[in-house]
């Protein structure tokens, strides 16, 4: 399935389960695809969902943005032409990247999604532990 973007930006995506069955969108991290949700993706359907994982814009076979914008705000308005394909208000499922895309859409307004589940990511940071994880992996790696 492909999704046009106001810009003209075509997003790639891949769908799974029925159209009227309610809508599941599993967003993928800054380096990965949408290739990370296919077993997700499958699983949802069995379930009775209708699963829609798409390749953020410069991602996967998804556009590239010809002006160079990869903006949270440009990830944000992508969204959006996604979740107002469906026929109800979907559920996000965001992966690290894709968890804040939710996070900033639903923040910002005017809501568009039923649920948003974060994966690998926070609401809220503390830099302390950002600072132990940073010094466990420079003294786990060699140079």
């Amino acid at each position: 399935m492909r999704f046009r973007c106001d810009d003209g930006i075509e997003l790639v995506a891949e769908v799974q389960g029925h159209e009227s069955d309610p809508p599941v969108i599993p967003l993928h991290g800054g380096g990965q695809t949408r290739h990370a949700w296919k077993d997700t993706a499958q699983g949802l359907a069995r379930q009775g969902f209708h699963a829609i994982a798409v390749d953020l814009r410069g991602h996967g076979d998804s556009g590239w943005s010809p002006d160079g914008q990869y903006s949270l705000e440009r990830f944000v308005a992508d969204l959006r032409v996604v979740a107002a394909s469906c026929q109800q208000a979907p559920v996000l499922i965001g992966a690290s990247l894709g968890g804040v895309i939710g996070l900033l859409a639903e923040g910002e307004g005017p809501p568009f999604l039923s649920a948003l589940v974060l994966v690998d990511m926070t609401p809220t940071v503390r830099f302390a532990g950002v600072d132990r994880i940073r010094q466990f992996i420079s003294e786990q790696t060699e140079i």
